[in-house]
């Protein structure tokens, strides 16, 4: 039978020193713990799947085999998106990437840097003044502009994945989980799309639904789930969408225009965070477009937040491709394993938070196994959850 690992606190994995035993989060997907080494507190994260098979392990050389091929293709993603990042990572900075991949016995391990959090919500962040939710809005677009500079596509931005951190002089983010990450146009087949629905940008939804094709998904459709996430630190919530749809996506697939409702801060924000959620993808704002309009706005820690706004410009909308038919609601059939992702959430309620004590996991989401090559099939919700069932009940 394959080895597996039990480690428990005060153990030694690969040079590190547990603190604690592993415990499961998430959707039970992978399991966490802190770890010491040379001095420093790390973050370390053990993937329930896939598990390597080694030649006592029960089955028949060809589901062994098969297995194998799975581990190479998860192993080849991981370290390929570590070694695309490496050069512009370092300890301490607002990318928090992969230090350290591998694999012991018959399982996968991942370390990062422990970041302490501020145990800031969005809502919480949205009670802020303006100026300091500026400054958060300008690291988070830095942070992602890296990743973007390199063609890769971070493809499970939401809340939860933006560590908000306490500095001397305010706060700062931490752009972490680069699990589901993927070079531009080469992302994951459909049934292996895992992450936070509630995020999805509207060429996400359509891939997995066959509808897309894989050179789509851009780094626009992270933008949209930035827009998101940017609604969620000014107004405390998601934009206000009809509730019969699920997800934010759907609203923008059936012709819904999503819209900042608040007054605060100044109307070129609100401007611009709208256009990030547009339905066609060409005409959102890049992540350089992005930073840079956040970093042309001047305040001060006693500007008001409230500025007057002037008339409000339509928001330009370039013809689209969309579907003539209205597209499905992507929801899990009942009794699906897939949880803790936004599954379910109806209307605007936002879905993840961050953690709120410096004890919680720096790296909490499930992982993404990617396949290689781009793959094909019905892209049908249904398929990719009884996939990853099927996947971890091998």
């Amino acid at each position: 039978m394959a080895r597996t690992e039990v480690l428990r606190a005060g153990d030694m994995l690969r040079g590190y020193r547990l603190l604690g035993d592993f415990r499961v989060v998430g959707a039970g997907l992978s399991e966490w713990t802190f770890a010491e080494r040379g001095g420093r507190i790390y973050f370390v994260k053990r993937f329930l799947s896939p598990t390597y098979p080694d030649d006592a392990a029960p089955g028949s050389p060809r589901t062994k085999a098969r297995k194998r091929e799975r581990c190479a293709a998860f192993e080849a993603h991981h370290r390929g998106i570590q070694v695309a990042m490496a050069p512009l990572t370092t300890y301490g900075g607002n990318l928090i990437a992969t230090l350290d991949f591998f694999r012991e016995g018959a399982k996968y391990y991942k370390v990062t840097e422990k970041v302490d959090l501020a145990g800031l919500a969005p809502g919480d962040v949205a009670r802020l003044n303006f100026p300091t939710q500026l400054v958060l809005l300008k690291t988070v677009a830095h942070s992602l502009k890296i990743l973007h500079d390199l063609n890769i596509v971070h493809s499970d931005l939401k809340p939860s994945n933006v560590l908000i951190k306490r500095t001397e002089l305010g706060y700062t983010t931490k752009l972490i989980d680069f699990d589901s990450s993927y070079i531009v146009g080469t992302p994951p087949p459909p049934e292996d799309i895992v992450g936070t629905m509630t995020h999805y940008s509207p060429e996400l939804v359509r891939y997995i639904q066959g509808a897309a094709h894989p050179a789509e998904l851009t780094q626009a459709s992270d933008i949209f789930a930035l827009g998101l996430i940017y609604t969620e630190y000014l107004t405390g919530s998601l934009p206000p969408f009809d509730p019969s749809h699920p997800q934010a996506a759907l609203a923008v697939l059936h012709g819904e225009h999503l819209r900042v409702a608040t007054d605060r801060g100044p109307e070129e924000v609100r401007t611009l965070v709208e256009r990030m959620m547009l339905l066609d993808s060409a005409a959102r704002p890049t992540v350089a477009e992005v930073h840079a309009t956040l970093m042309g706005i001047r305040t001060t820690r006693s500007t008001p937040g409230r500025f007057p706004a002037p008339p409000r410009p339509p928001i330009p909308e370039r013809p689209s491709a969309t579907p003539a038919t209205a597209p499905p609601p992507v929801v899990p059939p009942e009794g699906s394993k897939l949880r803790g992702k936004g599954v379910g959430i109806a209307g605007n309620k936002a879905a993840t938070s961050v953690a709120a004590t410096t004890d919680a996991p720096t790296d909490v989401p499930a992982p993404a196994p990617v396949a290689a090559g781009r793959g094909r099939g019905s892209g049908l919700l249904g398929r990719l959850v009884s996939r990853i069932d099927e996947r971890r009940s091998r």
